[in-house]
């Protein structure tokens, strides 16, 4: 068994791909305890990526898996392949225009083993410019270590509002077997699909380790799939949302966290796909106003009388059940955008 794997989803990547890969070789954890799963999403670019996979295997035959998918099952999907690839002891996603810097795999296990943690959260550095080398470490001096073993510890760090915890999937280095013992998977074919993964992850996470050291460079490609065009996946976050409650239904924990659950919807699937929407340009309608609201309480009917929405009121989520409740005609349409993209 390998320490470490590493799931690289890769769709039309050539341009990025050998860095990303060049980055986890020179790993100072020991190229001997990592094994890579390159995974090609089928991509359109004539096989360019593709070729870079294949190469790259057959250099590294005992480090990397590549394997190729015939139909595109976006991020979510190709990341659930690589994770049943995986052999290492933990694991970790890596965008295949983004890369690690050469001691972070070290730290983050040394971090795992010290303090025996389920995950391991640690911190990303954003850059605009692919060409840029950095290799160095960031660090802070706010590393702590949070138990999960009471119910109400359980509630509170699902609904968790501390800056430096995420819901994201990418700055995390996970215990496998966690994820196979709960079946942990994202919602394919989505974007903003990391809430489908990160959820579950939070519902049985029981040592949650945060790492004050920014360990990940991360790429803002303007073609990336928040960045670039969205397209038929205009919906996809709330649609995203209903699958997980869907999912947490057959899990059996749907009603034992319903408080927890509505807040989460109440300000990610329906509060952040409006504000999402707006920032992206786009003027709801007043079918989808109508559509959004009835989601929202067609999932929760008393999400206006939510326990955690009372306590943490804000100027926001005041406004989102203010809209729960009004009438919404061709004319009131107009003005709500207008109003909501003040906050926005």
């Amino acid at each position: 068994m390998k320490l470490v794997s590493v799931v690289v989803p890769c769709y039309n990547a050539f341009m990025y791909l050998e860095k990303c890969i060049e980055h986890l070789l020179i790993q100072t954890i020991g190229l001997e305890n990592i094994e890579i799963i390159l995974v090609d999403d089928a991509s359109t670019d004539g096989g360019a990526t593709l070729g870079i996979i294949m190469q790259y295997e057959q250099k590294y035959p005992e480090n990397i898996i590549a394997v190729s998918l015939e139909e595109n099952v976006r991020q979510g999907g190709a990341r659930n392949v690589g994770v049943s690839y995986a052999n290492g002891q933990y694991l970790i996603f890596c965008d295949a225009d983004d890369w690690l810097v050469p001691e972070a795999l070290e730290h983050l296990y040394r971090a795992a083993m010290e303090y025996d943690a389920d995950v391991v959260e640690f911190r990303i550095r954003n850059i605009t410019n692919h060409r840029m080398e950095i290799n160095t470490i960031e660090k802070g001096s706010e590393s702590f270590l949070q138990e999960i073993v009471s119910e109400e510890e359980r509630r509170q760090f699902l609904i968790s509002t501390d800056t430096r915890l995420s819901l994201g999937s990418q700055k995390k280095f996970y215990r496998l077997s966690l994820l196979r013992e709960h079946q942990i998977r994202f919602v394919e074919h989505r974007i903003f699909e990391e809430p489908s993964f990160m959820v579950p992850v939070r519902l049985v996470v029981r040592r949650h380790y945060f790492l004050d050291e920014a360990l990940y460079i991360c790429f803002l490609s303007p073609f990336s799939s928040m960045r670039g065009e969205w397209g038929a996946h205009k919906w996809d976050n709330p649609q995203v949302w209903v699958h997980l409650m869907n999912d947490l239904k057959d899990r059996g924990v749907f009603q034992q966290y319903y408080p927890e659950l509505e807040y989460l919807f109440l300000e990610w699937g329906f509060g952040l796909s409006i504000r999402l929407l707006l920032q992206k340009g786009y003027v709801l309608t007043k079918e989808e106003l109508i559509s959004l609201i009835d989601t929202a309480t067609g999932m929760f009917p008393d999400i206006r009388h939510n326990q955690y929405r009372a306590q943490n009121q804000t100027a926001w989520n005041s406004l989102l059940v203010t809209l729960l409740d009004m009438e919404i005609t061709e004319e009131s349409a107009v003005v709500i955008n207008d109003i909501l993209k003040k906050y926005v």
